[in-house]
């Protein structure tokens, strides 16, 4: 009891000394908790062949605290702890804590930045570790340590921004990745548009730092293993599925890296009508010095998404059409990347179990058996970065009650080209391919329990496609559970 008193003691001093700093300073909180259960089968590996059958609860607390000096100039922080129930007693580490004892080093940074308007201008600038969203994701969506400029003119927000994506090695610029963007938004009565123009330059990437774009990841894949890899859909003449191999005797992979995008995005607002559309086009290239059998030399971007949309609002019904299409790259050793592509940190989630969804959680072992799995899925990327991919959804919701809502989605999912669907995992020889992922349902309830407190229950189910896997059967996934969130 002695030492909590001293504790209590310790504490008020400290805010009895620090009060007089927080002279007209305003304070600021907020934040949310959320807890998710969930339980699904096949998810891991899209077969009966193994039990996969699964079953957790995590749990998450986000804390907002700002120091408001005048709305010329701020302090934002944001912490979130996670914590898987059952999972570690003591130690660091995110989802720690949820063992017996509960004892965990697991509150982490999410944000902090300086908010405040250059003096004699009208210019903001938002310069720390902080939240960036572009063109509904398909750019960038993460938390970023960055320099963010913007003013408001003539019906435009101008956005001019640099995000260090990798410095881990401040006396080497072989470890630096930088970003550099600038966007125009426009909204005027209903109508809504944006231009981005955003660049991430790479230099020379050794294979020690684990980030190199290859035919076998995104564009900043981590290839763990660091050998051989394999090829999605692309066919050899000896039928092998193995199009590419590392050479780690090499001292990099790529030089000279530089990937741009281009994004448009327009949208039109109505009381019952909400239309919209995404374009982003790959530009820019690498040079390849480090992929044995793969194009040597320079190797330019040239992948595209594009994404449409509509809702439909008709009280107490919500209609909803969409799908997008995103490009895939049908040969591998020519000096084009025609796959879509993604700087590191884009995150866009769009279905339950396909798009990670509510309980973000999706299809992938560690194995050569998936092509979800990022040291696996090639330029069959589903999850939270779609890449030789499409699909098409239709939904609807109903708010059956002030405080109930029912939501029914499908997606019909295919590959833009074919991939590898029966290979032979122990000679490698590909037996056959195909493009289609299959018909996914989400069902949605959402609960409102009291102000600010929800309850949403999730189920999924996809009915797997031959091209789910590459195994010669794929079984039908299905994924339940709930989510419970209180925001304050």
């Amino acid at each position: 009891m002695k030492r909590y008193l001293v504790a209590l003691m310790a504490l008020l001093l400290v805010a009895v000394v620090a009060a007089p700093s927080f002279a007209g300073v305003d304070f600021k909180y907020g934040g949310m908790f959320r807890l998710r259960l969930q339980a699904h089968d096949n998810l891991a590996d899209g077969t009966d062949d193994i039990d996969d059958n699964s079953f957790w609860i995590d749990q998450r607390l986000r804390m907002y605290f700002s120091f408001i000096a005048s709305e010329r100039l701020q302090v934002v922080t944001k912490w979130e702890a996670d914590t898987m129930w059952g999972n570690e007693t003591s130690g660091a580490g995110r989802h720690g804590g949820g063992d017996v004892g509960a004892d965990a080093t697991n509150l982490e940074m999410k944000n902090v930045y300086l908010d405040f308007l250059i003096p004699e201008t009208p210019v903001r600038a938002t310069l720390g570790v902080q939240g960036i969203a572009i063109l509904n994701s398909w750019i960038a969506d993460n938390d970023y340590s960055a320099a963010v400029f913007s003013t408001k003119m003539n019906g435009f927000n101008i956005r001019l921004g640099y995000i260090a994506a990798r410095n881990e090695d401040v006396t080497s610029t072989q470890d630096d990745i930088n970003d550099l963007f600038l966007g125009f938004d426009y909204a005027e009565g209903p109508l809504k548009a944006s231009l981005f123009g955003f660049w991430q330059a790479a230099g020379d990437q050794p294979i020690s730092t684990q980030f190199f774009p290859n035919p076998t990841a995104s564009l900043y894949g981590d290839n763990t293993s660091g050998s051989t890899m394999v090829s999605t859909w692309k066919e050899s003449g000896n039928g092998s599925a193995v199009q590419f191999t590392l050479d780690n005797t090499a001292t990099g992979l790529v030089e000279d890296n530089n990937l741009f995008d281009l994004g448009l995005s327009l949208g039109y607002k109505m009381d019952w009508l909400n239309v919209f559309a995404n374009y982003v086009q790959n530009l820019g290239s690498y040079k390849n010095i480090g992929v044995v059998g793969g194009p040597a030399g320079d190797v330019d971007y040239t992948g595209f998404m594009v994404e449409a949309g509509a809702t439909f609002s008709f009280d107490p019904f919500t209609f909803t059409l969409g799908g997008f299409y995103t490009s895939g790259d049908d040969d591998l050793t020519d000096d084009k990347d025609e796959g879509f592509r993604y700087p590191s940190g884009a995150s866009h989630y769009w279905s339950e179990i396909m798009g990670c969804g509510t309980l973000d959680a999706s299809i992938g072992e560690a194995s050569d058996r998936d092509h979800i799995l990022a040291k696996h899925r090639g330029d069959y990327n589903a999850a939270d970065g779609p890449s030789n991919l499409w699909m098409i959804s239709v939904g609807g919701a109903w708010q059956a009650l002030p405080t109930t809502k029912l939501t029914l989605n499908y997606y019909y999912i295919q590959t833009a080209n074919d991939v590898i669907a029966d290979l032979n995992t122990a000679t490698k020889k590909i037996n056959g391919t195909d493009n289609e992922i299959g018909h996914e349902f989400d069902f949605y309830v959402d609960q409102q329990i009291v102000d600010g407190l929800a309850i949403r229950l999730v189920g999924a189910y996809l009915f797997a496609g031959d091209a789910l896997t590459v195994y010669a059967d794929d079984d039908n996934i299905w994924e339940t559970g709930a989510q419970l969130l209180w925001s304050f």
